[in-house]
């Protein structure tokens, strides 16, 4: 593989030498035309290869890149530490509401049981006649005429259209 070829600079054109004092014409004096042989024939003007310098190297560019470099990446570390240390302590949390959800429920079923038993009709007629009450002899029950059959005013035989 051949290397690349490489620009030539612009040549600059040849000047005339400066003719010699006191001679017509030009001359060789001692600091007369350098370019000229011993013979009279000029020397063709070459340029001079200049070295191919190498590229420079930054040193402080790879430096940079690599604290930058290095930066991001341990923030990128320490925010995935975090991240996970934030879902372990939601682990935490969700667990104790889950045992806390499970305890509270067997509570309720427990307060359930309760109300059943302390709502029964057997044990109220019991503890009534205890305390001194008795039923009445004549029961009725009273309508309002034009009014709803519920205080509350929420009839729910009226709501679904069946009348009441």
């Amino acid at each position: 593989m051949s290397s690349p070829a490489r620009k030539l600079s612009p040549r600059t054109p040849a000047r005339k030498p400066a003719p010699e004092r006191g001679k017509p014409g030009g001359g060789g004096g001692a600091g007369a035309n350098r370019r000229e042989r011993g013979d009279g024939a000029k020397r063709p003007q070459r340029s001079r290869p200049r070295p191919a310098t190498p590229p420079r190297r930054r040193k402080k560019h790879h430096v940079g890149f690599a604290v930058t470099s290095s930066v991001l990446v341990g923030l990128m570390v320490l925010g995935i530490v975090v991240l996970n240390v934030l879902l372990a302590q939601q682990s935490f949390h969700i667990e104790e509401s889950e045992r806390r959800i499970d305890a509270l429920g067997r509570e309720r079923l427990g307060l359930v049981r309760e109300q059943a038993t302390l709502s029964a009709p057997g044990r109220i007629a019991g503890w009534a006649s205890r305390h001194g009450m008795r039923l009445p002899d004549d029961i009725r029950i009273l309508h309002a005429p034009n009014g709803p059959s519920d205080p509350a005013g929420t009839d729910t035989s009226r709501a679904s259209g069946t009348g009441g």
